[in-house]
């Protein structure tokens, strides 16, 4: 029941920031939204597996209505927002696992840093696309923190492949 509140929590985040950022359509952005947030709750609350994925999909969606009408460079918190959907779909699809159970601490917090890392991975691998994207130059700063992500990036791809192949 947590997770799939935290889960509504960071996908309310997008829409909200989609719509009130928005200086066109606001009321699009924030239906399309409101529609994928209302999925994604009624398919939390009925366990229904097969839904779950177009809510969230709609909550994306809302997010990219916004990019489509907005006027002006390249939105600067994608990376962040790329970070929460990503948290809302974890959360989301370990709500809805079959056999809810006790984990013991041990496995609960390893779940919790795994979502964690996942997302600041992401977050991580969506600010090194907007920079490499914008075509921005920091200096040595930057491109260590560039190689810094991709190199996360890759660590994280190969421990989930490892963990598929056990």
């Amino acid at each position: 029941m947590t997770t799939a509140a935290a889960a509504l929590i960071a996908a309310a985040a997008v829409v909200a920031y989609s719509d009130v950022s928005s200086e066109r359509l606001p009321a699009v952005v924030g239906s399309v939204g409101a529609a994928g947030g209302a999925l994604m709750a009624f398919a939390l609350a009925t366990r229904w597996r097969s839904v779950f994925p177009f809510g969230l999909a709609l909550v994306g969606a809302s997010y990219a209505v916004f990019l489509g009408v907005r006027n002006g460079a390249v939105d600067e918190w994608a990376p962040a927002v790329a970070a929460a959907l990503f948290v809302a779909a974890e959360l989301g699809f370990w709500s809805l696992e079959r056999s809810p159970s006790r984990s013991e601490g041990a496995v609960l917090l390893r779940r919790i840093a795994g979502i964690a890392a996942g997302a600041i991975v992401t977050a991580l691998v969506g600010s090194l696309v907007l920079v490499v994207a914008t075509g921005a130059s920091g200096g040595v700063g930057l491109e260590a923190a560039g190689v810094a992500a991709a190199v996360l990036a890759v660590a994280a791809i190969a421990r989930l492949a490892s963990r598929a192949s056990v």
